[in-house]
């Protein structure tokens, strides 16, 4: 947390535009990068509950109807009805 606060000191009392130019695209970049590790880390682990859930379920009209939702739901992603 040291260097967050550093930062958070520096940026503000910077005059050199060309710095705070790149030192934004820099951090932009990262930013976006941590975003999408986070957000595939949260699918990974909502794929292992639903896994978890379908393989404990027993009532075949409810394994029936997920798979149908899941083909509806695969096939409206490549285009299909909707």
């Amino acid at each position: 947390m040291k260097y967050k606060h550093l930062i958070l000191k520096m940026v503000p009392a910077m005059r050199d535009e060309d710095y705070l130019f790149r030192i934004y695209h820099f951090i932009l970049a990262k930013y976006r990068k941590e975003g999408h590790k986070a957000e595939h880390e949260e699918m990974e682990q909502r794929k292992a509950e639903v896994v978890r859930i379908v393989s404990e379920l027993e009532n075949l009209d409810i394994i029936e109807s997920v798979y149908s939702f899941i083909m509806g739901m695969l096939s409206v992603k490549k285009g299909g009805a909707k």
